[in-house]
């Protein structure tokens, strides 16, 4: 490193003296600080690509992943030769000819010298030491000297984007400073291919010891995918010409994509595809195809191409010609299907193919010469496109997939519309409509996702918000886009439903649904939750309607929603802290002989108001009250709880009634308390093993018997108010004739019960 910092520093001194020697116009304007132009236009362009270390040199390792960056940096530059090696006028150069060879910094430089090349590429992969789950994606290094930064920057960013389009994080363009010479790249490779003239960058795919990354470099298909994301930037900084395409009389198109959240991306020559193909995991890598234009290159051919695409709010839009866009920039676009024509000389010559990829199902079938291409009606976003030209009588392109679907629409008449992808069974063929049910009941079939438009003319929009498994509240979709999910198996649990603009000042919005366990629902209006949350319920079907403001609801409304009203968990004896459970299941243990040693409880509902408990535990007697979520009880002490109390408070307990029963050492379920009355034992010494707590609406009927809550072995039971007298303090000691004595605590003396008191309890 001292050498080769020597050397260059040496280098420094010399090419400011040549500097000098240049202002006297000693030597020819070229050298240190320049590009080096080719002798010839005619000349092919000559691109040097360099698989980072090699041979014993593995670069970034990581064993628990299996990631090797020595192998992964092969197959990616084997993948961007092969594919640059499709345009005219290219020469593509490797520094070495195996994944075992190993070649020196300066080697691998002298290679793109000795060859002058147009453009020196290292590919590489990264390695981080810190947080390995953060710290992930792509990056490039582009020099810090002019003119090769700002000759390179935009091939640097443009190598990101299409590696982000893969899915992979941007972590954008890259410099970094010598440590000697502020003014110098610290990168041996860029700054020797500077000394000669030569542009030069680094591309970082990928973390080797980042787990989603790995996923990228131990897949082969995805190792190709980022070699052809780099090659594609390439040629487009060199403006290359796909082969067989370039010459007189073979004309070619591209096709470059907008899309969501990312603009214009790479463009795509004749027969490749363009927007998103690989989609991301952790972020749903969803990103739709809101526009696209093609540009046409006739050489000689005389016509034009046409295209149009169906959009999912407003239908098919204007035919647009070459180089203009179709579709939208707006972030509301979402594009279902296209049109592509040729006219004129080009139209007798050839033939033009396209098809889609679905979001919903992946590639459709091939389209042409005018047929649609796509799926309408079923909120199917596109992901990307592929179009080829054929020559007439050519081979054309097959699938055994349809090019083109489409739901049958509700009538003119209907005000709103709306269709379901179901389990097993996938999109329904038509639009259910004004109250008509879509999906099932009866079949255990969950729904997976939904679209819904408006049909009434009403200037505004349907707004539709799904709950889904995994995911919780999706993303706010609208007018005929899907919400949901398809193809993962996840089921929908609740939905909201809003209009907005004129529409919704003339309509209200009913709707409800079909769960799992609960059956039909009642309506719900305006953005209000219909369905379950907290039990892993399913939709299996929903009737929606649009009302006349001021009107009448289809039916009764005081049910929409179902959800968890109350949470609550206790510690076992021997296994401790027991997971949350809620409304009315076991919380605790039965037939185990463990005791509850600890409780807390939580108010679920949204509603205000407090949930107020409190227990009977060994030793200590009544403890005092808690609420919300604060543990009642004890922990490490080995006490056992013996009863419990549990009341509601504000707006809660003007709505609801709190039951409780516990299962009780000896005397298994006892009957529901509620509203505070006691819950146990009084005078057995008897563990409380178990619990269920439940909410339930004022009037309505309790859950089941409500006789015996509670068992007392006193003649006159123990009073529970918080300030009664020595009651409180009742312990239970057990003599050597397993006879119980009743003990009272008072604040002056501990006194024990005379033997007339000595109450025999058989077990």
């Amino acid at each position: 490193m001292i050498f080769l910092m020597t050397k260059r520093i040496l280098f420094r001194i010399i090419s400011t003296i040549l500097v000098l020697v240049m202002c006297f116009n000693l030597l020819p304007e070229y050298g240190f600080g320049t590009i080096v132009s080719k002798a010839s236009a005619n000349d092919p362009i000559v691109i040097v690509l360099d698989p980072g270390h090699g041979g014993s040199d593995n670069g970034a390792c990581n064993s628990s992943l299996g990631t090797n960056e020595k192998n992964s940096n092969w197959e990616i530059t084997l993948a961007c030769k092969a594919y640059l090696e499709n345009y005219e006028n290219v020469k593509v150069i490797m520094t070495r000819a195996n994944r075992d060879e190993y070649s020196s910094l300066s080697a691998r430089v002298e290679v793109a010298k000795v060859n002058e090349a147009d453009l020196f590429v290292s590919l590489h992969n990264n390695s981080t030491s810190y947080d390995v789950s953060a710290v992930n994606g792509c990056e490039v290094y582009r020099s810090v000297v002019e003119p090769f930064a700002s000759n390179t920057n935009q091939l640097a960013a443009d190598i990101c984007a299409n590696l982000a389009a893969l899915g992979l994080t941007n972590r954008g363009v890259k410099t970094r400073k010598s440590t000697y010479l502020p003014d110098d790249d610290y990168y041996t490779v860029i700054a020797d291919c500077v000394m000669n003239g030569i542009p030069s960058l680094i591309v970082e795919h990928a973390f080797v010891n980042n787990k989603f990354d790995a996923g990228f470099l131990n897949s082969p298909s995805k190792l190709k995918a980022m070699g052809e994301a780099d090659a594609k930037a390439i040629a487009k900084y060199f403006n290359l010409k796909w082969k067989g395409t370039g010459n007189a009389g073979y004309p070619t198109l591209e096709v470059t994509p907008f899309m969501e959240s990312y603009g214009w991306i790479a463009t795509a020559p004749n027969a490749m595809a363009a927007g998103f193909v690989t989609y991301r995991n952790g972020d749903h890598r969803d990103k739709k195809l809101q526009a696209f234009k093609i540009d046409l290159n006739n050489d000689g051919v005389a016509g034009d191409i046409n295209y149009q695409v169906y959009n999912g709010s407003t239908g098919w839009q204007p035919q647009v010609t070459s180089g203009k866009v179709a579709g939208s920039t707006n972030s509301k676009s979402m594009l279902e299907a296209i049109k592509i024509n040729l006219t004129g000389d080009i139209a007798s010559k050839y033939d033009v193919y396209y098809r889609v990829l679905s979001g919903e199902t992946g590639w459709l079938g091939w389209a042409s010469n005018g047929n649609p291409a796509g799926k309408v009606g079923f909120g199917a976003e596109i992901k990307a496109i592929q179009v080829r030209l054929i020559a007439k009588g050519g081979k054309a392109p097959t699938s055994n997939v349809s090019a083109y679907l489409e739901a049958a629409k509700a009538p003119e008449t209907a005000k709103v519309a709306y269709l379901t992808h179901i389990q097993t069974y996938g999109w329904e063929v038509a639009e259910a409509y004004d109250g008509l049910t879509s999906g099932t009941s009866g079949q255990s079939k969950r729904l997976e996702s939904i679209v819904i438009r408006n049909n009434t003319g009403v200037p505004g929009s349907i707004e539709y918000q799904v709950h889904c498994q995994t995911y919780g509240w999706m993303d706010w979709k609208a007018d005929g886009e899907m919400a949901g999910t398809s193809g993962e198996g996840k089921r929908l649990e609740a939905i909201r439903i809003k209009l907005t603009g004129e529409l919704e000042e003339k309509y209200d919005v009913y709707y409800r649904v079909h769960a799992q366990s609960y059956g039909w629902l009642d309506w719900a209006k305006n953005g209000q939750d219909a369905g379950t949350s907290g039990f892993s319920k399913r939709l299996e079907a929903i009737e929606i309607k649009l009302v006349e403001k001021g009107g009448t609801a289809p039916g009764a409304t005081d049910r929409p929603y179902v959800t968890v009203n109350v949470k609550y968990q206790t510690h076992v004896q021997t296994f401790g802290w027991q997971s949350n459970v809620s409304d009315g299941q076991v919380s605790g243990t039965t037939g185990k002989s463990k005791r509850l040693e600890g409780i807390k409880i939580v108010n679920s509902s949204g509603i205000e108001g407090s949930i107020r408990y409190k227990v009977h535990c060994q030793t200590y007697g009544w403890m005092d009250w808690v609420s919300d979520g604060a543990m009642a009880g004890t922990t490490g002490e080995s006490k056992r709880l013996e009863a419990i109390c549990i009341e509601l408070t504000g707006k809660l307990a003007e709505k609801y009634d709190v039951y409780y029963r516990v299962h009780c050492q000896t005397f298994g379920w006892l009957d529901w308390a509620k509203n505070g009355e006691p819950s146990g034992s009084a005078g057995y010494a008897k563990r409380l093993e178990g619990i269920q707590i439940m909410f339930v609406l004022k009037g309505e009927a309790a859950p089941g018997a409500v006789d015996k809550p509670y068992i007392t072995a006193y003649e006159e039971e123990a009073s529970t108010d918080e300030d009664s007298s020595e009651e409180d303090a009742i312990e239970t000691v057990e003599t050597s004739y397993e006879e119980k004595v009743k003990v009272v605590a008072t604040e002056d003396e501990l006194c024990v019960a005379t033997p007339t008191d000595i109450i025999k309890i058989e077990e």
